[in-house]
C-alpha cells in the first residue's frame, strides 16, 4: 500500500485548481486533462460563465458550476477576478493548495525536480516557513509554423510539438496559493507578502500555442473588446486585444537562441526589479518580456 502524499494538514486534500472560463472549449480540454491527471478530476473546479453545456461535457467528473453571463460585459475582468479571489480563498478550507488562474494557463513542475505537482508540493510541510503564495517562472508558448510544422493532436502532450517560448514576468503569476488572496485583475498579483518566485515551477501561458487557433481567438477577443467599451479603443487604436495580436504577429516569425528553462539572468532580474506599490501591501516583479525566444529542453516533452 503507498504512503499517502505529504501535506501541511492531513485533514485537508493535497491540491486542487480553479478556473473560469468563456467559451474557450480548445483550452478547456487541456487544463481539465492536465490538472485531471495532477489531482483527479474531482479536485477540479470550473466556473462556467454563461453555462455552456460544452463545458460540462468536456470537464465530466469536475465540479462545474454555471455562473450567469451579463450580455453588458460591465466591469467583467473586475468581477471575475474578485470570483476567482473569492471561490478559490474559500477551498482553502478542504485543500492545501489551490491553483487558481485563466484557462490558457497551465502549471507543471520541472520533471528534473519530481514527477508531478503533488509530490512537489508535498515537500512544503512547515506551515511556519511555507510561503503564502508561490509564483512560477512563467513564459509563454509561442508558435512559428514555419519552425514547428506538427500540429497539435488530441491526447498527444503539446510539448511535443511546441517548446518555443518567451519569458513573461507577467505571467508569474502568484497562482498557486495557500492562504486566503485577493488578486489583482488579471491575478498578476496578490496581497501575500513577501513574493515568492519558485524555481522549479513554471506557468505556461497557451494563447500564443498555436497559429491559426491564436489568431482566431484573438480576433474574436479584440471584437469582445470593442463590445465592452463601445468602440472607444478603436478611436485610440485597437485596445488590449488588438495589440495582442499585433504583438503574435511578430512573435511568430522568431526562432529560439538556445535550449534553456533556467534562464538565471532573467529570473535575477525579475526579484531585483521588484516594484513594492500600495504602501508595499501589492508587489509586482520586473523584468517585462525577455526579447529573445528560447526552446524547453526534451526532458519537458511529455509534461503537458
Amino acid at each position: 500500500m503507498s504512503e499517502p502524499p505529504a501535506t501541511l494538514d492531513p485533514t485537508k486534500k493535497p491540491a486542487g485548481a480553479v478556473t473560469m472560463v468563456y467559451d474557450d472549449h480548445f483550452f478547456l480540454e487541456r487544463w481539465v486533462d492536465h490538472y485531471g491527471r495532477q489531482f483527479g478530476r474531482e479536485h477540479l473546479y470550473i466556473l462556467s460563465h454563461g453555462g455552456d453545456p460544452e463545458h460540462r461535457r468536456i470537464a465530466e467528473g469536475a465540479n462545474v458550476i454555471a455562473l450567469p453571463r451579463d450580455p453588458t460585459l460591465f466591469r467583467l475582468t473586475r468581477r471575475r477576478w474578485m470570483m476567482k479571489s473569492s471561490f478559490a480563498s474559500g477551498m482553502l478550507r478542504y485543500y492545501n493548495w489551490i491553483i487558481v488562474g485563466d484557462v490558457d494557463e497551465i502549471v507543471i513542475v520541472d520533471p528534473a525536480a519530481a514527477p508531478d505537482l503533488v509530490t512537489y508540493l508535498g515537500r512544503y510541510t512547515n506551515p511556519k516557513t511555507t510561503p503564502a503564495s508561490l509564483c512560477p517562472f512563467g513564459i509563454e508558448l509561442i508558435h512559428n509554423p514555419e519552425v514547428e510544422r506538427d500540429p497539435i493532436l488530441p491526447g498527444q502532450p503539446i510539448l511535443t510539438r511546441r517548446r518555443v517560448f518567451r519569458a513573461n514576468a507577467n505571467y508569474a503569476k502568484p497562482c498557486v496559493i495557500r492562504k486566503d488572496a485577493l488578486f489583482t485583475i488579471g491575478g498578476h498579483a496578490n496581497n501575500h507578502q513577501p513574493r515568492v518566485l519558485d524555481p522549479h515551477l513554471y506557468l505556461l501561458h497557451l494563447r500564443f500555442v498555436d497559429y491559426e487557433t491564436s489568431m482566431a481567438r484573438l480576433e474574436s477577443r479584440r471584437e469582445m473588446r470593442r463590445l465592452m467599451t463601445a468602440g472607444a479603443d478603436e478611436a485610440q487604436g485597437t485596445g488590449q486585444w488588438g495589440r495582442n495580436l499585433d504583438d503574435f504577429r511578430r512573435l511568430s516569425n522568431g526562432t529560439a537562441l538556445r535550449e534553456d528553462a533556467e534562464l538565471p539572468d532573467f529570473r535575477k532580474k525579475m526579484v531585483e526589479g521588484q516594484q513594492h506599490l500600495h504602501d508595499g501591501k501589492i508587489t509586482f516583479f520586473g523584468g517585462g518580456r525577455s526579447k529573445e525566444l528560447y526552446r524547453l529542453p526534451d526532458r519537458f516533452a511529455a509534461v503537458f
